[in-house]
């Protein structure tokens, strides 16, 4: 998925922060990061599946590059 898409997903996440409107975004068919706007708010809280992270973001742009990053860089196989 392009930066710009995403760009484009979040601000209308961001749009309709009244109400509970949740965006995945998936890695190799799966479930990666869970966005959502915290309501009555303009701030995007980003949710890391897997390790259940939590991170917040005021700026569209910066959140869209964490996500563009997390879901297209490749991942490192852990070998003993």
């Amino acid at each position: 998925m392009s930066y710009e898409s995403i760009k484009d997903l979040l601000a209308t996440v961001r749009y309709y922060h009244t109400v509970n409107i949740e965006q995945s975004f998936h890695r190799e068919d799966q479930a990666y990061i869970s966005v959502k706007c915290l309501k009555n708010t303009r701030t995007l809280e980003l949710t890391f599946i897997d390790s259940k992270a939590i991170v917040l973001y005021e700026s569209i742009e910066d959140a869209a590059l964490a996500i563009y990053e997390a879901i297209n860089t490749p991942e490192i196989s852990q070998t003993s």
